[in-house]
């Protein structure tokens, strides 16, 4: 009974002893959000003879509001693999092409 005891109290002591690292906490977010005009973009873009407006995506997190790019950096590092940070960079390449766009491809 001892043996089992102790053998009990050695896997709750090396259970205890992990090295893993837990996995950052990535928030449940609509990732299409909301779009705005970027005056500062805009400015430029017009000043290169581009007409039009420039949009930027603005995502709600957890009552928070903050730019697609802001959440990339605060909530997913660049060795996060998490389904919503996977998304997110997707959804950011295609925005950086020409701005925010309310027509994604399909799953995004």
């Amino acid at each position: 009974m001892m043996r089992i005891a102790l053998l009990a109290a050695a896997g709750l002591l090396l259970a205890a002893c992990s090295k893993e690292e837990p996995l950052p906490v990535v928030p449940r977010v609509d990732l299409h959000g909301r779009l705005e005009v970027d005056e500062a973009r805009t400015a430029e873009r017009q000043a290169e003879g581009i007409e039009g407006s420039y949009y930027r995506r603005v995502l709600n997190v957890a009552g928070t509001e903050m730019s697609l790019d802001e959440f990339l950096r605060h909530h997913c590092p660049a060795d996060n693999r998490h389904q919503t940070c996977d998304r997110a960079r997707r959804i950011k390449r295609i925005d950086d092409v020409a701005g925010a766009t309310r027509f994604l491809p399909n799953g995004l």
